[in-house]
């Protein structure tokens, strides 16, 4: 008489095939939300970034907040980082490039676990 089912060696390769696709799943899924994590961060430094690069730039050439020089926004008084004074993770430097030409650049740094990162962007400011 012949039996209809699975043998248990039959049962304990497909459940140990099955482990292994699950485990490769899950590492898939932890590794998508550490990322999803770390673009967050990175967009919210991006959006901080243009706020900040946005506002210097409209402010008048010869104002003291355009002067050449690095600044970090930590030590600010809350007139050149409008709005993000005593934020350790921005800094500004401004250069004179030729006459009545002057480059703003504004980094933004971010950290999740043990990944840092950055965002900068610049924007070159006349006197015309």
């Amino acid at each position: 008489m012949k039996r209809k089912g699975f043998s248990i060696v039959e049962v304990l390769i497909a459940l140990a095939i099955f482990s292994i696709a699950i485990l490769g799943i899950g590492a898939t899924i932890v590794y998508n939300i550490k990322f999803a994590k770390i673009n967050k961060l990175r967009e919210r430094a991006l959006y901080k970034a243009d706020k900040l690069l946005n506002y210097l730039t409209s402010l008048p050439y010869d104002s003291s907040c355009l002067t050449v020089g690095i600044r970090n926004c930590q030590t600010d008084a809350g007139t050149c980082c409008n709005g993000f004074a005593g934020d350790p993770k921005i800094s500004y430097s401004v250069e004179n490039l030729e006459t009545d030409m002057k480059k703003i650049s504004v980094t933004v740094r971010f950290k999740s676990g043990d990944y840092e990162g950055g965002v900068s962007l610049e924007q070159i400011k006349g006197n015309w």
